[in-house]
């Protein structure tokens, strides 16, 4: 289409990721006789979640691009461009090459910007964040392989994952700065956070709690990084690990309502005030499962569930799939250490004033424990102190934490209760599972419930 020309489309979804594709996939599976066009501002994107694997891990970093046959597969139109106008009303969009779209149903899924902290220096040379393009990662890959000092801020997933990857892959000393006492602090609890940090430590990796980078030093590249302390790092590469925050300039310059979090407010359905509008993903509000208030949760598992809504139902509701909330699920691997959590955390509990009980239990996840590869599995259940209900569970063991987690995740959402758990029958093999009679997941449940029969 030339310049200045116009489209009519009968959905259009802005934005290339996770949320924006399966919209695109959900809504030509469900309504096949609509026309569906998918607008992305970046060429050439990449799996998020798998970036920082891009650096050693993976042998090509275009192995983890995000092609589009399935897209072009389901009939779905792609346009490359920037979404730079949005007229709710008359229900046009605006590109910056001077195109126009005309549309029945829009789907914003703009995603998250990376955040600059200000500190002096964030622009010299060998500074990096985190961005969703091939050829921009490609170039954080070469110069992690040259580096000899890397200095990591922010001590989250994104921050301990790049740690775990540099560190594991190349011979540079690399350093984490975290302003919490704990990395990986808003997900898990203290015993499973001192696991993560004893994982980074002994691949090398230096970790500075409680620690802010005041300055980055050098001519026009880093040099160094000062702290808070005073105590001065080298570094000839700096990564940028603090988070995100909401893409929500688009919908802030149509005239939707913004959260006080910054996010595009939306319904259950995913609906914005607009009902032919609809806002999914990093872009738009996530509320608590339990308090229903608004948290900064922004995960790729998230996205494709609000995708998953807003496709089937942007013609009107079809399903009454609501968003409940979210469950915060999250699971890493750190060295051979593998770690999940989903729910609500003891800090998080203590802050909302639930009153709760525990119960704690570890096993090898396989039986007998001799068996090869076999690793200790630790499960923490967390649950309301007089109903029962399962609030949070947190695992860390080996790869099985990956699928356990997500059997808890489902529980909580089920709001199943600790004495179904205490009862839950499960498959158990040799090779594959901790022991009936002493599965972690079912003895921590069992736990916590003889808590509750004493305090009855």
């Amino acid at each position: 289409m030339s310049k200045g020309g116009k489209m009519k489309m009968n959905i259009v979804i802005v934005g290339g990721g996770p949320a924006g594709v399966i919209a695109a996939l959900t809504a030509k599976s469900v309504y096949p006789d609509k026309s569906v066009l998918m607008i992305k501002d970046i060429g050439d994107g990449v799996v998020p979640c798998a970036i920082p694997y891009m650096i050693h891990t993976l042998k090509d970093p275009k192995e983890n691009a995000m092609g589009n046959l399935p897209l072009e597969n389901a009939g779905v139109k792609i346009l490359v461009g920037k979404a730079v106008e949005l007229d709710a009303d008359k229900k046009k969009l605006g590109l910056d090459s001077g195109q126009n779209i005309e549309f029945e149903r829009l789907i914003l899924a703009t995603g998250s910007l990376p955040i600059d902290p200000p500190i002096p220096g964030i622009d010299k040379q060998g500074i990096f964040g985190i961005k969703k393009s091939l050829s921009y990662n490609i170039v954080i890959r070469e110069k992690a392989k040259k580096a000899k000092h890397i200095v990591i801020i922010g001590g989250g997933f994104i921050g301990a994952e790049f740690a775990d990857e540099m560190a594991r892959g190349s011979q540079s000393t690399v350093h984490i700065i975290e302003v919490m006492p704990k990395l990986l602090s808003t997900a898990f609890d203290d015993e499973f956070c001192d696991d993560a940090e004893n994982a980074l430590a002994n691949l090398g990796v230096l970790i500075h709690k409680q620690r802010k980078v005041v300055s980055i030093n050098g001519d026009a590249a880093v040099e160094s990084v000062t702290l808070d302390n005073g105590d001065q790092i080298p570094a000839d590469m700096v990564l940028i690990g603090i988070g995100g925050k909401p893409n929500v300039e688009l919908a802030q310059q149509a005239g939707f309502l913004i959260t006080d979090g910054g996010s595009i407010w939306v319904d259950s359905y995913m609906r914005t005030k607009n009902k032919n509008i609809f806002a999914i993903g990093d872009c738009a509000l996530k509320r608590d499962f339990f308090t229903r208030q608004e948290v900064p949760v922004w995960l790729a598992s998230t996205a494709t569930a609000e995708a998953r809504i807003a496709g089937t139902n942007v013609y009107g509701v079809r399903v009454l799939r609501q968003i409940q909330g979210t469950i915060s699920a999250f699971s890493t691997k750190l060295g051979s250490l593998s770690m999940a959590s989903a729910g609500m955390i003891s800090q998080a509990c203590k802050h909302e004033e639930f009153s709760v009980v525990s119960g704690q239990a570890e096993a090898p996840d396989r039986h007998p424990g001799f068996l090869p590869g076999a690793k200790m599995l630790k499960v923490k259940l967390i649950f309301a102190k007089k109903a029962g209900v399962l609030l949070g569970g947190q695992v860390s063991g080996g790869p099985s934490v990956g699928e356990l987690i997500n059997a808890i995740a489902i529980g909580i959402q089920m709001r199943l209760d600790v004495r179904e758990l205490d009862m839950m029958q499960i498959a158990t093999h040799p090779l594959l599972t901790s022991a009936p009679t002493a599965h972690p997941l079912i003895n921590a449940a069992h736990q916590a419930l003889a808590k509750l029969r004493e305090n009855a």
